[in-house]
């Protein structure tokens, strides 16, 4: 079966900027994927995950992304 791009697409947008990821990074504790700068740039306002609000890391959220 060919995938056609439109579905694939929702799985490698980042919710932040809302483009398709660079340098995807993931939070290890819920699993969600954005563009490493984004995320980054998220931490150094918040230690929540922007799409589910867990707490990353009290203290240190740049340690749980991979």
């Amino acid at each position: 079966r060919m995938i056609n791009l439109a579905e694939l697409t929702p799985y490698i947008l980042c919710s932040i900027c809302k483009g398709y990821f660079i340098d995807a990074t993931t939070i290890t504790e819920c699993l969600h994927t954005f563009c490493k700068s984004c995320i980054v740039r998220h931490f150094y306002y918040s230690n929540r995950c922007p799409k589910c609000n867990i707490v990353v890391h009290q203290t240190q959220p740049l340690y749980n992304i991979r």
